[in-house]
């Protein structure tokens, strides 16, 4: 049973852009790894380490994990799954070279809407291409530091990627 536990896990985190072999060494977190003051995760069933929705429009549900660890690199990482994909393997949206930044990490879904943005609040001046203004659509990825910052990553159809907003510093 637990060989088979592990086959389905490691196909399920094959990312883009990184071998099988690599791949191996990512896992799922501990509940001991999440910290001793965890209490904020227990708001959410899934203790902020997964978000479920829509994210790139095709009407399918997609999955970001959040906080999958690499112990031989000492990382962790912030992985999608789109369904509308045929292979369906996760793509690597953030790596953080700190695995114990576990503690503080985590994600949810950002649903449709207006927001503002981090240079939209004027913590810096907006750069070309950042919006001041975000407006959703669709749900979005949003990736934060408990009571600290966030960003959205959001799917550009017309690009075929995620893009990252910064939305709070």
């Amino acid at each position: 049973m637990k060989r088979i536990f592990c086959a389905i896990l490691f196909f399920l985190i094959i990312p883009i852009g990184l071998s099988a072999k690599d791949t191996v060494s990512w896992r799922t977190p501990e509940v001991a790894e999440l910290g001793h003051d965890s209490s904020w995760r227990r708001e959410d069933p899934d203790l902020h380490l997964t978000a479920r929705a829509d994210f790139d429009g095709d009407g399918k549900e997609d999955v970001a994990r959040l906080l999958i660890i690499n112990d031989k690199e000492n990382k962790m990482g912030l992985f999608v799954t789109l369904s509308s994909k045929k292979k369906a393997e996760p793509l690597l949206l953030e790596a953080m070279d700190d695995k114990n930044t576990i503690e503080v990490m985590g994600v949810e879904v950002a649903k449709p809407g207006t927001y503002k943005t981090v240079c939209g609040k004027g913590y810096w001046t907006c750069k070309k291409g950042e919006p001041s203004l975000l407006r959703l659509h669709r749900p979005a990825i949003d990736f934060f530091r408990f009571e600290s910052a966030n960003s959205y990553f959001i799917w550009r159809i017309d690009k075929k990627k995620f893009n990252r907003i910064w939305m709070s510093d």
